[in-house]
């Protein structure tokens, strides 16, 4: 028991020390004029259409889609494994 309280004494000892250090840097800190750097801002993207794949029926971002012309129409695929799974169907057809 005596060790228990030994340990949680230190404890609160290294939160008053690391309380009072940092409200001494952050006191002498502005005064000598240095001033923390501003955080950046996370940059937020644009909203991007998405384009079905209708072969694996997931959509895509239209940048990473990769376009096929397909029995007269645009169509977008997630990936050239699924390109060429409907372009094989369309020959197949005809």
């Amino acid at each position: 028991m005596r060790g228990l309280l030994l340990i949680v004494q230190f404890l609160v000892w290294l939160l008053l020390l690391r309380f009072v250090l940092r409200t001494l840097g952050a006191v002498f800190g502005r005064r000598r004029g240095s001033q923390a750097a501003p955080r950046a801002r996370p940059q937020v993207r644009a909203p991007e259409d998405l384009v079905l794949d209708r072969v694996c029926q997931t959509y895509v971002p239209r940048s990473r889609a990769l376009p096929a012309r397909v029995s007269g129409s645009d169509e977008w695929f997630c990936s050239d494994a699924c390109r060429e799974r409907a372009l094989a169907a369309v020959a197949r057809a005809s």
